[in-house]
């Protein structure tokens, strides 16, 4: 995740001071841990980010996303759909599990006591049919199937992380793809919403729809970078005294407090991006 802002931006909230080498580290690791501190807070991303998420239906026209603004929609299908089945029947095989990850199949056999691993990536196997020949080649009992000829050429990429770590020993799981594809919808992008045509609603059940989109901010908006710089402003002080101490009186009195919230002025400004939806 990289931060909300620069260096530079976090040196103008310390009045432009001169900074030594090792103070620019601390403003660093300061500058990530706070911009991650607000997207906690705001529950999102506010650079601009990759996503692929997985929607049910809801019987309506508009489709709320859970990020936004949205910046490009790159994929929608729904219809999630077996096509592929994976088994492993060696009898010296104890447990044997099989796994999408983000970037391959993930096959795993204990035999005796041991675990072994075997990883086929789907940039080598972009086809299902080949992603079957390889799984097939790996022997120890692997094998694969498609589910239906129509299937062959679809690209392995499109099997979604994650769909979990399936049982396969003796058993033959299914994997699947979304394989209905979306052809039209309009895009609301400051609100983050996709609406169906007219009289076509977001039908299907739990996980039905895959939605590959980008959204986020660029730049990032100034309230959100003055928080950022203000938070971050804060903790560096905070690393120049007693960061328990709040006020200090000759001869005797010292007051202290633990920092436990966001400064108001920080919240204030962050306010307009909580995003409740999620």
């Amino acid at each position: 995740m990289p931060s909300l802002i620069t260096r530079t931006r976090a040196i103008y909230n310390l009045g432009n001071r001169a900074t030594s080498a090792d103070e620019n580290a601390t403003l660093d690791a300061l500058n990530a841990a706070v911009s991650k501190a607000i997207e906690n807070y705001c529950w999102r991303a506010f650079s601009v980010t990759s996503l692929d998420e997985l929607y049910p239906g809801n019987g309506r026209r508009e489709l709320v996303l859970r990020h936004y603004p949205i910046v490009s929609v790159e994929r929608i299908a729904g219809a999630p759909t077996a096509v592929l089945r994976v088994t492993n029947a060696s009898a010296s095989v104890q447990r044997a599990t099989v796994k999408v990850t983000a970037t391959g199949l993930e096959l795993i056999r204990v035999a005796s006591g041991v675990s072994t691993t075997n990883t086929i990536n789907f940039a080598d196997q972009v086809t299902l049919s080949a992603l079957v020949s390889a799984i097939t080649a790996l022997g120890n009992g692997w094998s694969g199937a498609v589910a239906d000829a129509s299937f062959n050429s679809r690209a392995s990429a499109d099997l979604r992380a994650l769909q979990g770590a399936f049982h396969a020993k003796d058993f033959t799981p299914e994997l699947k793809v979304h394989t209905e594809e979306l052809s039209s919808f309009t895009v609301d992008t400051e609100h983050g919403t996709i609406v169906r045509d007219a009289g076509a609603v977001w039908h299907g059940g739990l996980h039905y729809w895959r939605v590959i989109y980008r959204a986020g901010y660029d730049p990032i908006p100034d309230d959100v970078q003055e928080a950022c710089a203000q938070g971050v402003a804060q903790l560096f002080w905070q690393t120049k005294r007693d960061p328990g101490l709040v006020s200090e009186a000759i001869p005797a009195t010292i007051s202290r407090t633990v920092i436990r919230d966001m400064p108001p002025t920080v919240k204030l400004l962050l306010a307009t991006y909580r995003n409740w939806r999620v």
